[in-house]
């Protein structure tokens, strides 16, 4: 095999391992749909365009983002669903950005991931036990916070899933 064959067969294991990393990322909530966008920006570049186009890039940007901004409505009418307030969605997004910070130096990998549901939930279930003053009526928010992670998680792996389907199909 050639010199040039093998440091292509190298680079697509590199690139493929960069993508398998964004990939466990995302449900872990460390940013795995950017870490993604992030690759493509590098193959784009390394390819001058020609294996990733700007327009490409620009969907890849545009869907990252979308991601985002629907991972905050699912997960809060999620909550909100299950009978939470205002402020009950409020501090189960809260909650669950405390909670993956606290849980990831606590539990190796995971930590975040657990943490963010956690956190999420007790949010939720404090603001809404402080707000009703019985716990058993609040317990429903905690759940809605549960079911609005795992949504928007889902929601979030499809679109990495599909900037990484495009990078191999474009580089393999």
């Amino acid at each position: 095999m050639p010199w040039d064959q093998i440091g292509r067969v190298a680079l697509t294991i590199l690139l493929d391992l960069f993508l398998l990393v964004g990939l466990i990322a995302i449900p872990l909530g460390l940013s795995g749909t950017f870490i993604l966008l992030a690759i493509a920006l590098v193959v784009a570049l390394a390819t001058g365009f020609s294996a990733v186009p700007l327009w490409a890039l620009l969907v890849m940007a545009a869907l990252v983002v979308l991601g985002e901004i629907l991972e905050q409505i699912v997960a809060g009418a999620m909550v909100k669903r299950y009978g939470a307030s205002n402020w009950g969605m409020v501090a189960a997004l809260i909650g669950g950005i405390i909670g993956a910070i606290l849980g990831a130096p606590l539990f190796p990998v995971l930590g975040s991931l657990v943490g963010s549901f956690i956190g999420a939930a007790l949010g939720a279930v404090l603001v809404e036990w402080y707000r009703l003053r019985k716990l058993r009526p609040s317990m429903p928010a905690g759940w809605g916070a549960v079911v609005g992670k795992v949504l928007s998680s889902l929601l979030k792996i499809a679109i990495g899933l599909a900037i990484a389907i495009y990078l191999v199909v474009r580089t393999h």
